[in-house]
């Protein structure tokens, strides 16, 4: 019978017989494909993380890039086993795997970029009344959102209704109780 190892290749040191591993222990036939692609794995995957560490500058991004690949070909290992190097195969989809990972890597650094063009700053912010913002705090949610959304961001009674899924007779209630406990909280701190 065919050696599951590689012509060429140095064979780990093993733990069943030959016979045992094409038979399976205790006699009944199993696939010899894990053990080969083990030994694929055994002889390319150092040789593989290192190549792509070079060429990306990323040991971390290299060894993600090789396992999601080796990954893959014990997937279609039926396949891949009878391609005449089955390590080209998967140092292929490596590399495939390392330029998606830069080019989403590259994508997400310009969609934040894109972001933050022409968004102001925290430090170009006016800094709020530390009574009004103590005065939101102590309001219930629905009060103190409504207000923020209404007087701060501009919207609309329908639209603060719109946004917070209640009635605008709802929201001007709010608004009004707002207003209300605000001025009254405010006096009081005057």
């Amino acid at each position: 019978m065919e050696s599951p190892i590689p012509f060429g290749t140095t064979p780990e040191k093993r733990s069943v017989t030959s016979q045992e591993d094409s038979q399976g222990v205790g006699g009944e036939a199993h696939s010899l494909r894990p053990a080969s692609l083990e030994g694929l794995f055994r002889q390319s995957y150092r040789p593989i993380v290192q190549a792509l560490a070079l060429a990306c500058g990323d040991l971390a991004a290299a060894e993600d890039a090789t396992q999601d690949a080796f990954a893959q070909a014990w997937l279609r290992w039926n396949r891949i086993s009878r391609y005449e190097n089955p390590g080209a195969w998967v140092r292929r989809v490596a590399i495939n795997k390392l330029r998606n990972a830069h080019r989403s890597r590259l994508r997400g650094e310009a969609a934040m970029e894109r972001l933050n063009t022409g968004v102001s700053t925290t430090a170009s912010m006016p800094e709020p009344n530390p009574d009004l913002v103590l005065g939101l705090q102590r309001l219930p949610y629905k009060q103190r959102l409504s207000a923020v959304l209404y007087y701060v961001d501009g919207l609309s009674t329908a639209e603060v209704a719109q946004v917070m899924g209640i009635s605008k007779g709802s929201v001007s209630q709010h608004l009004n109780r707002a207003r209300t406990a605000l001025r009254a909280y405010l006096e009081a701190t005057a």
